[in-house]
């Protein structure tokens, strides 16, 4: 999985770092961002397969973002972030928005790195079948 990257969103630096810090040893690079607009312009300058983005944030909250990413990169895996644990909350993220994950604060590393890796897969699979369907209609 060579040139993988993943971008993560949150406004709290001690969230960004202790992130960073348990996903050190992956075989993907970690790019961070500590705002939307941040985000959005890392993302014009760097390709990812995956964006995890919190949910609470001013100025631009993570659905906000999220919604940006969907329209600007269709192919990117969309992971939320998020203290809310609430079932109906969750099930409307996932179904109604589109989100391709829900992690949860505090997360659980080997989860988090499973849930990762996951979204890799899909993303890698996804851009396989998009290349055989034009192979097919060529």
């Amino acid at each position: 999985m060579d040139d993988t990257n993943i971008i993560i969103v949150d406004d709290s630096e001690d969230i960004l770092s202790a992130l960073k810090r348990e996903l050190g040893d992956e075989h993907y690079d970690t790019l961070l961002a500590q705002s939307g607009d941040e985000a959005l312009q890392i993302l014009s300058n760097v390709p990812c397969k995956i964006i995890i983005s919190d949910v609470k944030m001013p100025v631009m909250d993570g659905f906000e973002l999220l919604e940006k990413v969907k329209s600007l990169y269709p192919d990117m895996i969309r992971v939320v972030l998020s203290g809310h644990t609430d079932v109906k909350l969750v099930l409307e993220i996932v179904n109604e928005r589109g989100i391709d994950r829900y992690l949860t604060k505090p997360w659980n590393t080997v989860d988090l790195k499973s849930t990762i890796n996951q979204c890799i897969e899909l993303y890698d699979l996804r851009m396989e079948v998009t290349k055989l369907r034009e192979r097919l209609n060529n």
